[in-house]
């Protein structure tokens, strides 16, 4: 299992103007706290576990050889009304994973408005790696009433322990309860070139 906290170092990701609150602390943040409800069930690794910047092709390639799974952990923006998490994957593989991942996080969120839920998109860290992989936000920075609730560590912790139940759900379920699977798609590998992730 490979935790992934998004950004580091040079790289802030989005900024709360509410709390000031950094994205790429509080993925790290929810990284350190999902390892730890996993406790020792799963050997766990993490893509950083400090303020260093990982490019996102690093972060990619490095996946596989990590770990059997991948959870890359961000926190969103956009307009200020829109609030509520959401889960990115790709892969066939990823589509149940996926979909736990949105329904745990959903169960704790208490108000979603505007969100995209659970979306298949080609990004580099959803369709480039080699192994099932899912890239979820666990709210709105740039939504005050998100943006207060994901810096309230409790709030972090409730959605890490969804997040942790998600990936003990998937690795004891495989995808029964998860519905239909998509179609493949056959995409070339996601660029840096490619629209804005």
């Amino acid at each position: 299992m490979v935790l992934d906290a998004g950004h580091g170092g040079k790289d802030s990701g989005a900024r709360s103007g509410v709390t000031g609150a950094l994205e790429k602390e509080l993925t790290l943040d929810m990284a350190k706290r999902v390892k730890r409800e996993l406790g020792g069930s799963f050997a766990v690794k993490m893509m950083r576990e400090d303020d260093r910047f990982v490019d996102l092709d690093v972060r990619a390639a490095r996946a596989a050889a990590m770990g059997d799974v991948l959870v890359s952990i961000h926190f969103n923006s956009g307009p200020s009304s829109v609030r509520g998490p959401e889960t990115y994957y790709w892969r066939v593989d990823s589509h149940g994973l996926a979909v736990r991942m949105q329904r745990g996080m959903a169960a704790v969120s208490p108000a979603e408005s505007g969100s995209r839920e659970m979306v298949r998109r080609r990004l580099r860290l959803t369709r480039n790696p080699e192994i099932p992989c899912v890239l979820i936000e666990i709210g709105y920075l740039s939504n005050p009433g998100e943006a207060r609730l994901c810096s309230d560590g409790g709030y972090r912790q409730r959605m890490a322990r969804a997040v942790a139940d998600a990936i003990r759900a998937q690795a004891a379920q495989g995808d029964a309860g998860t519905g239909m699977l998509p179609p493949p798609i056959f995409a070339p590998p996601s660029r840096p070139t490619d629209a804005k992730e």
